[in-house]
């Protein structure tokens, strides 16, 4: 049980929660570990269910109408996943899959809807990770609409990197969870035209990738890239 507060004390939505709010908060919760390649839950299906990632990752994707899948985002620990579902009682509009092991937190929604209701700061502090969630769906459809593929898949791969590395470094060295063809499914272009770019800023010296770890060599030189300004 402490475990499961201390997890539930670090999600930032949660970080307004007194220790005996958390305490009630972990008393309706469970925790559920799930495989590499696991679905958590496909389009289409009830959503009584909201979810946080207290370890690992999970793609959030759906298939298009001509068999494709395309990826809408990566999620990653601390934030939460089918919360939509639980406002609106609409089906799940979208597939969750783990990228690698995972550890989740199932929160069941009539506790988390009777806790909103007793907790308004709560509610307000989720309208805020809401927000945040649409801003970063906006900004994905501006980069769809506006960038090149080379400018996409180079602001992929910063994003990929930033994760493990600390500010003002000029290196990074991070695991790739996404294949060549998720890469491709998240910014929005083919499998071998992901292949061809990843191959040129290799042959550039910008990334080394080998045996799935990425490792940016320079750092400036991939930002510059994955400007607008720049070709």
């Amino acid at each position: 049980m402490d475990s499961l507060i201390r997890a539930l004390g670090q999600v930032p939505v949660f970080q307004s929660l007194n220790q005996a709010d958390l305490q009630a908060l972990a008393m309706v919760v469970r925790r559920q570990r799930v495989q590499a390649g696991e679905t958590i839950f496909h389009t289409g299906t009830a959503g009584d269910v909201m979810y946080v990632i207290e370890a690992g990752s999970l793609k959030i994707s759906r298939i298009t109408s001509t068999g494709k899948e395309r990826i809408i985002g990566v999620l990653g620990r601390g934030e939460v996943i089918g919360e939509m579902a639980l406002f609106d009682d609409e089906p799940r509009s979208a597939d969750a899959v783990s990228l690698e092991d995972t550890v989740l937190i199932r929160i069941p929604k009539q506790d988390f809807l009777g806790l909103l209701e007793e907790k308004p700061h709560l509610a307000v502090r989720f309208l805020g990770v809401l927000a945040s969630r649409l801003r970063r769906m906006n900004e994905k459809l501006e980069e769809l609409t506006f960038l090149t593929a080379r400018r996409r898949v180079a602001r992929l791969l910063l994003e990929i990197a930033e994760e493990t590395t600390s500010q003002g470094s000029q290196t990074a060295v991070a695991h790739l969870k996404l294949t060549q063809e998720e890469m491709a499914a998240l910014v929005g272009t083919s499998r071998e035209t992901v292949s061809r770019l990843l191959s040129e800023l290799q042959e550039l010296g910008v990334i080394s990738i080998e045996e799935r770890i990425l490792q940016v060599k320079q750092w400036n030189k991939l930002q510059a890239l994955a400007e607008v300004g720049e070709a």
